[in-house]
């Protein structure tokens, strides 16, 4: 298991520093341009041009310090980036059956199922890289670059988003380790879950506008992270976390159910 693990650990390890250093900076300069704001006192003037739906998107985000510096955490291209980069990791079973690296792993006595558990470890792994530098990164930034009077985000705050953020993409990573269950090549599986998730994010997106759509809006997890919300006071958070856990928890017993019948 360790050397599966550490296997897969060296392959996505360029890529996986190559988006945690794009996103560590990322925030960073979030936390300079909040700074800015702050120093000029331009909150109160942004809060009175921002349109409606702006405002029930990003909620406080853009009328305060604090607000300001967390929106990365929520933000649709960032949100979207690590749900997909977490859909690239779990389809690595299917990318083992294409390349014929499952026949050596199945021809020696070890379990099948590690396969599926190397691919969730790693996963998870890489997905708490990405959420945990971003929040090292917003740490460091409001240690060097906040104002002496801005009022920093709550830690509680913080950790929620951090918590969010990371079970939507791990949800949609279990389900691309599902999805590579029945694939045999991996850009397939990656094909499938991808779209699925970015047409998820769309028509949750379109319920923030259109309250008809409530009925489809609720299949997606995107509904269940809602960050103006949890800004703002408003979020059911042990439902969201739990909901979000619970889909987890069946892509991955689908994930073992499915590579263990499967004619490899």
């Amino acid at each position: 298991m360790l050397t599966l693990v550490a296997r897969s650990l060296r392959r996505i390890a360029p890529v996986c520093l190559g988006m945690a250093g794009v996103l560590g900076f990322f925030q960073i300069v979030l936390v300079l341009v909040a700074a800015s704001y702050e120093e000029a006192g331009s909150f109160d003037r942004l809060a009175t041009l921002l349109p409606a739906f702006a405002s029930r998107a990003f909620g406080t985000a853009m009328t305060s310090f604090g607000g300001l510096t967390t929106v990365s955490f929520y933000e649709t291209g960032i949100i979207l980036m690590v749900s997909l980069f977490a859909v690239f990791v779990g389809a690595e079973p299917a990318g083992d059956v294409e390349a014929g690296f499952v026949d050596m792993v199945v021809a020696r006595p070890v379990p099948r199922h590690w396969i599926v558990t190397r691919s969730l470890l790693v996963m998870t792994l890489a997905t708490l890289t990405l959420t945990l530098t971003m929040g090292a990164c917003l740490w460091i930034g409001l240690m060097t670059l906040a104002p002496p009077h801005a009022r920093w985000p709550d830690l509680r705050l913080v950790v929620n988003l951090i918590a969010h953020l990371t079970l939507i993409a791990c949800c949609f990573g279990a389900s691309s380790v599902a999805a590579a269950g029945w694939a045999r090549r991996r850009a397939t599986a990656q094909a499938c879950v991808g779209l699925a998730a970015i047409a998820l994010y769309l028509f949750d997106f379109l319920g923030i506008w259109a309250n008809s759509m409530w009925l489809i809006n609720r299949v997606s997890p995107f509904h269940f992270y809602q960050g103006s919300a949890i800004l703002e006071g408003r979020a059911n958070t042990p439902l969201d976390l739990s909901v979000l856990t619970a889909a987890t928890v069946v892509a991955a017993a689908i994930a073992y159910w499915q590579f263990g019948r499967r004619d490899l």
